[in-house]
């Protein structure tokens, strides 16, 4: 709990140090597919979850780029079979991306690092690999998406993918997050 709360201190000093000309609050939710690179098993199959939070999107004066974080509960994970049985893993995280953005008209890219803190399933992980988890996943994620104006703001398609690099195994073998969401939400001028 207190890494989270410095992580957002940090990033809201970071934000009211960053001279935006105009700021949008985009709330969204969508479904995420999960799974994870693990060396010591073979069968893993992709599991569908939840995914939601909120965006600040800062764009910069007279410029194709923007930059925006996010914080964003993300549900990880994979399904493994073992013979006729099929066995489902869930591991909610709370993810902070920052993601730099650049916008060709209603169409953008993003891509930038995130930190995730695992919110439940040790107990699972251990049962699962062996190990106890490391808690903080670090990665990567990039992807587009289609900002369509809508009323006073824009409604946001988004897709992308997430690399997990943190080894998240305490024992022997690697195990890393992988990941592709797509969601959907509504960009809120603020000003």
């Amino acid at each position: 709990m207190k890494k989270i709360i410095l992580l957002g201190t940090i990033l809201i000093a970071g934000l009211t140090s960053v001279k935006a000309q105009s700021v949008d609050l985009i709330p969204k939710i969508g479904i995420n597919f999960a799974s994870q690179s693990a060396s010591t098993l073979s069968g893993e199959k992709t599991k569908t979850g939840f995914t939601g939070g909120v965006a600040l999107d800062m764009h910069f004066k007279e410029s194709a780029f923007s930059f925006q974080p996010e914080l964003n509960f993300v549900s990880r994970g994979l399904k493994f079979k073992d013979g006729n049985t099929t066995s489902k893993y869930n591991f909610n995280y709370l993810e902070v991306p920052l993601f730099a953005k650049y916008k060709f008209d209603m169409v953008y890219i993003n891509a930038g690092p995130y930190v995730g803190f695992q919110l439940n399933g040790s107990d699972k992980f251990k049962e699962l690999y062996g190990s106890k988890p490391r808690t903080v996943d670090l990665g990567l994620q990039f992807g587009a998406g289609v900002a369509i104006p809508a009323g006073p703001g824009k409604v946001i398609i988004d897709g992308r993918y997430a690399l997990g690099l943190s080894d998240l195994s305490k024992g022997p073998g690697t195990v890393r997050n992988r990941g592709f969401n797509l969601s959907l939400g509504y960009a809120i001028p603020l000003k």
